[in-house]
């Protein structure tokens, strides 16, 4: 009989999947990726030296996969019957100092999440559902909530502040939070153990999400993202920075209530908006030459990557690397060329060939020329990881 071990389980919900992992210590031990494929809800089950089990979900909606997963776990021997998970680790996107630490999702913790819905409908209503299913699917098993936005805090104050009065930003709790920590902090990590970590480092995390970050001695100094995760750079389907008055404009104009404009600039905006075709690069690079939206919607991409980086280096004051991580920022060789190549005056280039090659490498890929100042790195997104981790060391008493 084997001896019952104890388990944690990641949860990182998506717009347009779910994502979970069970982990024993270090070790991940499963992924589980539910996602559409036609009009159905499939999962894919990937353990460490075995062939991927995939099948469909049997869920009328992707928000309910939380209660599936410990029955897919079961029944493809992931986790045994006498194995018992201990703890669950879900990833909080929250604008708020509380939420900028990480907490025990006791029901405490989930009025101030429900307090902040008006804010940042969106992330939140999903991290809702989240502990909601969890909590049906592992009854009696604590929810970690792991802040997105812990690693920003290390930014200084006129990096984290508004132009605005400060007393109203204390008051009202408005502030540049930050995201993509985890991602930005597995990026550091996985630079540090490989002894490659510079003083100044510019991490472009590019995916459903998109952002650049300045580390400066492994410390976050700076990040595109600021509020909430809309600010910054132009996304898949979410529009970054635009003028308030040109969003009142809009609003107006759409007949849209605030949280219709809030989800409108969320999911209906970015490439998707400009294309109006999709959101998804591979589908805009393979039309661009025939379709003038979807070129046009490439070049704000690119240009808005650029535009950001040249801002995040004059806040490092130079840079000693550029790393690339996140779906885009791993598979698209492409576009990352696109990025790389208006900013020579950096001293930074890439190599074709090796550009080519590196399309989801499972470890620390360099794809700089020889002729470049500093190295490119293509560096794989370890968000489950790191929740993992903070997951299992959380040890901070329980919220009233």
């Amino acid at each position: 009989m084997s001896i019952a071990r104890e388990l944690i389980i990641v949860a990182n919900p998506g717009s347009q999947s779910r994502k979970y992992a069970l982990y024993a210590g270090d070790e991940c031990k499963a992924t589980i990726h539910f996602e559409f494929d036609s009009d159905a809800i499939v999962y894919t089950l990937s353990m460490p030296g075995k062939e991927p089990q995939t099948g469909k979900a049997g869920l009328v909606h992707l928000t309910f996969a939380a209660t599936k997963v410990l029955d897919i776990l079961r029944k493809h021997g992931a986790l045994l019957q006498d194995e018992v998970v201990s703890r669950i680790g879900l990833r909080i996107v929250a604008p708020s100092s509380y939420f900028q630490k990480h907490h025990h999702m006791t029901p405490v913790a989930i009025q101030h999440l429900r307090d902040l819905l008006p804010r940042a409908v969106i992330h939140i209503s999903a991290a809702l559902q989240e502990i909601e299913l969890l909590a049906i699917g592992f009854p009696d098993v604590p929810i970690i909530g792991v802040s997105d936005s812990a690693f920003d805090s290390t930014e200084p104050s006129f990096v984290h502040s508004y132009a605005i009065p400060q007393k109203v930003a204390r008051e009202l709790d408005i502030w540049r939070f930050g995201y993509h920590g985890l991602s930005v902090n597995s990026v550091t990590g996985k630079l540090k153990k490989a002894n490659q970590l510079p003083r100044r480092i510019i991490v472009c995390h590019l995916g459903g999400g998109a952002s650049v970050s300045a580390l400066k001695d492994g410390v976050l100094l700076d990040s595109t993202m600021g509020y909430s995760p809309l600010e910054g750079l132009m996304m898949p389907t979410r529009s970054g920075s635009i003028d308030p008055t040109a969003v009142e404009a809009l609003r107006v104009g759409l007949g849209f209530t605030h949280n219709k404009m809030q989800e409108y600039l969320n999911l209906n905006c970015g490439l998707l908006g400009v294309s109006g075709i999709s959101g998804d690069i591979r589908e805009l690079l393979a039309c661009e030459d025939s379709r003038a939206a979807a070129k046009l919607a490439l070049q704000m991409y690119v240009t808005s990557v650029q535009k950001a980086i040249g801002q995040i280096s004059a806040v490092l004051g130079g840079i000693d690397m550029v790393v690339f991580t996140g779906t885009v920022g791993e598979r698209s060789a492409i576009m990352r060329g696109r990025i790389i190549s208006n900013l020579e005056y950096l001293g930074v280039s890439i190599d074709p060939a090796l550009n080519k090659n590196a399309i989801q490498p499972e470890a620390l890929t360099t794809i700089s020329s020889q002729q470049s100042t500093y190295p490119i790195l293509v560096v794989p997104c370890d968000e489950a990881s790191q929740i993992a981790k903070i997951t299992r060391t959380f040890d901070k008493p329980l919220d009233p």
